[in-house]
């Protein structure tokens, strides 16, 4: 369980490695950015956040998985 990642020659992705692939979340970045990347958060198999140093700015990018219409009540409590 966890994130992992792959990288091709135009981007890396991070990915939730849980057995449970509908609920994956991914992120996405392209190659001249992975070098920002200052920090990965996995937190769950339906949330994942990259910090990134650009410039003078840190950005947050966060990925989720909200459940779906017709889980149960207590599932979509649970994730808010």
């Amino acid at each position: 369980m966890g994130a992992k990642a792959k990288e091709t020659d135009e981007c890396k992705l991070w990915y939730s490695s849980f057995k449970r692939a509908a609920n994956r979340v991914d992120i996405l970045v392209k190659k001249d950015l992975v070098e920002q990347v200052v920090e990965g958060k996995h937190e769950s198999d339906r949330i994942m956040s990259i910090k990134l140093a650009v410039g003078l700015g840190i950005f947050n990018v966060i990925s989720v998985y909200a459940p779906q219409i017709g889980l149960d009540e207590n599932i979509k409590r649970l994730f808010l």
